[in-house]
């Protein structure tokens, strides 16, 4: 299968004008000063919009989004990626009313925060990750646990048989699991270091298999492990495979669960390293397109404003494609500096106007040298 990415506007985005100019608007702001909220970026002069027209059309991108009538993969056509990777994380929020918000204790810091739980899902290309869904999990009314949303995910088919898919054992993914059988999906995971297993009518833990199995020892990417291999095991009901995993220079063993019974050691392990990537992903968010920033309280609007910023994430993963050995933040800080130059904030508009007209009053024609400068502030700031 030959494997190809496209980033471009659906046609039922494009068949709707205003729809299309609104989105490209929101998207190029972003990119331009991801750091800035819709009504900084108004104030600084690098919004056309109205703040009102701004606002809807974040609500009427969150609508979509929700009615399933516009969706992340829409925008990557003939992506064919099999390597799926899930995971939640909570984004800090300010605020008393945030849709689906609760206050946590945040324990390294030792006080409370209001936090939103979204889910992510992604997939991999060339080593890259593009968000192809995300769910916010509303922990004030009944709602789909993070293990459900998965299950409704394989059962509609949006992930299809015959792909991976890598959770972390935090997710609780026995029913992750048991759905992964019934649909095709090769579903890999870790288990918690207090596993019950079954076997022949035999209950097994960590211990017994350490003790009963011999181990085998593989080199992946470089790194040497000692495995012990326990196959056609249960798990909460699921027929799987358990590698007992522990890397050289490490003291205990990590327990890797899967539902694909003919896949090697040396697969699932290298599988499980890439879940990895999510959180770089999830870093990458945070830091330098400030998905945290979200301030809005309806539903409709915290949907279409993580759309926004997952959107803008992906066509900076796609250019990375083409760009090579450039991090996400490389190509982000250009793209901002270019967009800056070609359409400055007010104030810069205003300075270059103010400054002209000294040039002008004092009979020097060189305005090139002032663009130049400009540019130069311009890329320093950005």
């Amino acid at each position: 299968m030959t494997e190809v990415v496209k980033f471009s506007i659906p046609e039922s985005v494009k068949s709707n004008e205003p729809m299309f100019k609104s989105l490209l608007e929101l998207i190029v702001v972003t990119l331009a000063a991801p750091h800035l909220s819709t009504t900084g970026a108004k104030k600084c002069g690098i919004l056309n919009q109205s703040l009102s027209n701004s606002y809807g059309h974040i609500v009427n991108a969150g609508k979509l989004v929700i009615n399933g009538k516009l969706s992340l993969e829409d925008f990557l056509s003939s992506f064919e990626a099999t390597m799926n990777i899930s995971d939640g994380t909570l984004l800090k929020r300010t605020g008393k009313n945030i849709y689906a918000a609760k206050i946590l204790k945040n324990h390294s810091k030792g006080c409370y925060g209001v936090y939103q739980d979204v889910l992510l899902n992604v997939k991999r290309y060339k080593g890259l990750n593009f968000i192809t869904a995300f769910k916010i999990v509303n922990h004030k009314k009944r709602h789909l646990t993070k293990p459900n949303e998965l299950v409704k995910a394989m059962k509609k088919g949006i992930i299809k048989s015959g792909e991976w898919l890598v959770i972390d054992g935090g997710l609780k993914s026995g029913r992750v699991l048991r759905q992964g059988r019934i649909s095709g999906v090769k579903v890999v995971t870790r288990l918690n270091s207090n596993f019950v297993l079954q076997r022949f009518g035999k209950k097994y833990r960590k211990d017994d298999i350490l003790r009963d199995i011999k181990p085998i020892r593989r080199t992946v990417n470089g790194k040497n492990y000692t495995i012990y291999q326990f196959k056609g095991c249960i798990w909460q009901g699921t027929t799987g495979n358990l590698f007992l995993v522990r890397a050289e220079g490490y003291d205990n063993y990590l327990p890797l669960f899967t539902t694909s019974l003919n896949s090697k050691p040396e697969t699932i392990i290298m599988k499980y390293e890439e879940r990895f990537t999510i959180e770089v992903t999830i870093k990458e968010l945070k830091s330098y397109l400030n998905i945290e920033s979200n301030y809005f309280e309806i539903k409709e609007s915290n949907y279409g404003f993580i759309f926004i910023r997952c959107l803008v994430y992906n066509f900076v993963q796609y250019l990375r494609l083409y760009i090579s050995n450039k991090s996400f933040k490389d190509i982000l800080d250009g793209l901002s500096a270019y967009l800056l130059w070609k359409r400055p904030p007010k104030a810069a508009a205003l300075m270059e106007d103010a400054l002209k007209k000294v040039y002008t009053n004092s009979g020097c024609d060189s305005v090139n040298e002032i663009d130049n400068c400009l540019i130069e502030a311009i890329l320093v700031s950005g």
